[in-house]
């Protein structure tokens, strides 16, 4: 086999394997696409608490448009619910692009209260407007 072609064969399994790579992430955008549902809510890890904020317990709604999932978090000691809602940016509401894995946007709404803050996220809600 020749110096030229060794390299077009290896052109040519550079381009398939990037040709498979685009299928696969593609393919999974459609998914997600296609098969979304009012159902569908974002994953507790997803949402970026400190190392040292406690979740108390999560609950799963649903209502007439869509479902998120209801977290309660206890903030870190000598920290209060309103500068924990602050840390994480939810206030009043923190927009999480999607990535790579799951291109859908999910969106956090902070209400604190007593000793505890209670997340709310979901993948339907809007940019809150004042």
């Amino acid at each position: 086999m020749g110096k030229g072609e060794r390299r077009r064969l290896i052109v040519g399994w550079v381009i398939a394997a990037l040709l498979v790579a685009f299928l696969l992430v593609g393919g999974r955008y459609l998914w997600l696409t296609m098969m979304a549902t009012e159902g569908d809510v974002p994953a507790v890890s997803s949402i970026p608490l400190p190392e040292d904020a406690e979740i108390i317990s999560t609950k799963r709604d649903c209502a007439s448009g869509g479902c998120w999932i209801e977290i309660t978090v206890r903030p870190a000691p000598g920290s209060s619910p309103q500068e924990l809602a602050e840390e994480i940016g939810a206030t009043p509401q923190l927009e999480i692009p999607g990535n790579l894995v799951d291109p859908r946007t999910i969106w956090v709404r902070a209400e604190p209260g007593g000793s505890f803050l209670t997340l709310q996220a979901d993948y339907f809600s809007q940019t809150w407007v004042p």
